[in-house]
């Protein structure tokens, strides 16, 4: 049995050979490989570690002295004593400093990666509309092809032939500028990728997919979801620890000192003995009551912060919704009009104009509402796409299945 790693390693390798990307494995790839990641992590490492040494004692302090008026020396040691228990409150902060930052960084990433599902699905649909066209032109230069013989054998007509002809010839001109489309779009999907990455060919559906739950229930399951809701929460826990690690500044913390001195007795001898003493620290002008106010501030900033990203949240994922429904009815409506109507136009085209009721200008009708259809379906089914994903993006989370 290989390790999931390694399965998955493997699978991107054959997606890059084979030069035929899905949306899974290009997210894959950028999970995997994209440096943002290792920044979110180290962001998150350092946020820890400044919080960290915020728990640490006091460095000790090694003194010595001298007095030459009648020689002493002075060996000492000197430790302030926390025991105000300012440095408990700051350990019981390190946890919600680590799990604010790695959930701004998670929200970073969603973000990114929303934006790498966009990017994708706008590649998938240009290129798919340059298939569309492909087939198009493929179609029109059969006809091409079968005009040219008949109008060597004495049995078609030439302008029918010219206008065909012109016809082909501005499906090559669309074809080069949604080819030219695709191609930026794939450069656009390229910016989120390793170097080298080579995207030639996608391979997807960007047709819509369900929502479950009303909008209510979006917004309330998107409340929950975002990592910047969690990141502020996270945030608020850090600074109510903190305040109450800055309140006990007014508690002194005694400084001790302990050591040897050697002195001089009288003159030829001299005597070693202990040195003690300790020093208190008076919280007369500062008993950190500007910290306290400081982090109190804080805190009311945070959580004015917290209310206007629950507002903007469900404003957000409530328009995105009504977008969204809005896009799908459409699509849907566009869908049933469409379905077997175009078929029936250009079948009804081709025995009409085979049988010399209708011209080559109504078959060409035919072939171009057939085309726009195509191009119109692919165009709808992006923009519901497109706002399927920016509902995710604005939830915080997967909304469909």
């Amino acid at each position: 049995m290989f390790p999931k790693k390694v399965c998955l390693l493997l699978a991107v390798c054959g997606c890059a050979c084979a030069q035929d990307w899905t949306e899974q494995s290009l997210l894959t790839l950028f999970e995997q490989q994209s440096p943002m990641r290792r920044e979110a992590q180290a962001s998150a490492a350092a946020a820890v570690e400044t919080v960290r040494g915020r728990t640490l004692w006091p460095n000790p302090i090694a003194v010595y002295s001298r007095e030459t008026s009648g020689f002493s020396e002075f060996y000492l040691g000197e430790q302030q004593l926390p025991i105000s228990g300012r440095l408990r409150f700051e350990r019981q902060a390190i946890e919600p400093a680590r799990l604010t930052a790695e959930a701004e960084g998670a929200a970073h990433m969603w973000d990114i990666r929303s934006s790498l599902r966009m990017a994708f699905h706008r590649a998938l649909a240009a290129q798919e509309q340059a298939t569309a066209i492909r087939a198009a032109l493929t179609e029109i230069s059969s006809i091409v092809d079968l005009l040219r013989v008949r109008e060597r054998e004495g049995e078609g007509s030439h302008y029918d032939r010219v206008r065909v002809e012109r016809e082909a010839a501005d499906l090559r001109a669309d074809l080069a500028l949604a080819e030219a489309r695709a191609r930026s779009e794939r450069g656009v999907l390229l910016a989120y990728l390793p170097p080298q990455t080579n995207v030639a060919t996608l391979r997807g559906d960007i047709a819509p997919r369900m929502i479950p739950g009303s909008r209510e229930e979006v917004v309330r399951i998107a409340l929950d979801s975002r990592a910047e809701m969690r990141a502020e929460t996270s945030r608020l826990a850090q600074l109510g620890f903190e305040q109450q690690a800055a309140d006990r500044l007014r508690i002194p913390e005694p400084v001790v000192t302990a050591g040897v001195k050697r002195t001089q007795v009288f003159t030829g001898r001299n005597d070693t003995g202990v040195a003690f003493g300790v020093s208190i620290p008076l919280p007369v002008f500062n008993k950190g009551q500007t910290e306290v106010a400081r982090l109190s501030a804080e805190q009311m900033r945070t959580q004015a912060r917290r209310d206007l990203l629950a507002q903007n949240i469900t404003a957000s994922v409530a328009g995105a919704y009504d977008v969204y429904v809005a896009r799908l009815e459409a699509l849907n409506a566009f869908e049933r009009e469409t379905r077997d109507a175009g078929d029936e136009l250009l079948r009804t085209a081709r025995v009409g104009y085979e049988e010399g009721e209708l011209g080559i200008l109504q078959l060409l009708d035919a072939y171009r509402i057939g085309r726009q259809t195509a191009l119109r379906r692919v165009e709808l089914q992006s923009a519901v796409k497109e706002i399927e994903i920016e509902l995710s993006r604005n939830a915080g989370y997967e909304v469909t299945q």
